[in-house]
């Protein structure tokens, strides 16, 4: 059989090959071209982890303790109080496209795929607050009357932010929280 394959000339044996190295090819092109793009995100977390190392992102994890001391300094609200000693986690994500293909991910993709996963776990928009363009926008998720995460985020120009942050609030709290703190004064700390 294996002398069958030599005696003939240098092209059949080349022909028998060519499909079996053409089909080699294209199975290794279709493993690179599916592991360079991500599935969609399921949960917030998801999406944070999705993205932070891509590049023009940045994901931090920022320190409870640090945020809650510098913003309750001037708050005398009890509530709000209450509510920033109950944050168990805070992470940002920043995102500034670097090229043309990360610019179609800023204007076709990136908010439509938070506005999903948003919407798959039932999130809710807190209606109080500033809806003008370029204003973070509010989503809250709740179980048994318990607000366990705040997810804000804004498509603003040439950027991307998104402010992830856990923990056991009331409602109110929230909106408490929400109407004495102005959020974009915050971003500075959590970049």
């Amino acid at each position: 059989m294996i002398s069958m394959l030599f005696n003939h000339p240098k092209k059949t044996v080349f022909q028998r090959l060519l499909p079996l190295v053409a089909g080699a090819v294209f199975l290794i092109m279709q493993a690179c071209s599916s592991t360079s793009k991500l599935p969609p995100a399921q949960t917030t977390s998801d999406f944070y982890q999705k993205y932070k190392n891509e590049a023009g992102f940045k994901g931090t994890s920022v320190p409870v303790g640090l945020v809650s001391r510098l913003v309750a300094r001037g708050v005398t609200d009890t509530t709000v109080r209450a509510a920033l000693a109950n944050i168990s986690s805070i992470r940002t994500l920043t995102f500034t496209p670097t090229d043309k293909k990360s610019q179609r991910l800023l204007e076709r993709e990136l908010t439509q795929e938070l506005d999903q996963v948003l919407q798959r776990e039932n999130y809710t928009a807190i209606p109080l607050l500033d809806t003008t363009p370029g204003a973070l926008q509010f989503r809250m998720r709740q179980s048994n009357n318990e607000v366990q995460e705040l997810v804000g985020y804004r498509k603003y120009g040439n950027n991307f932010t998104m402010v992830q942050v856990n923990g056991r609030f009331t409602q109110q709290q929230i909106e408490q929280m929400l109407r004495k703190l102005d959020p974009d004064a915050l971003l500075p700390l959590l970049d």
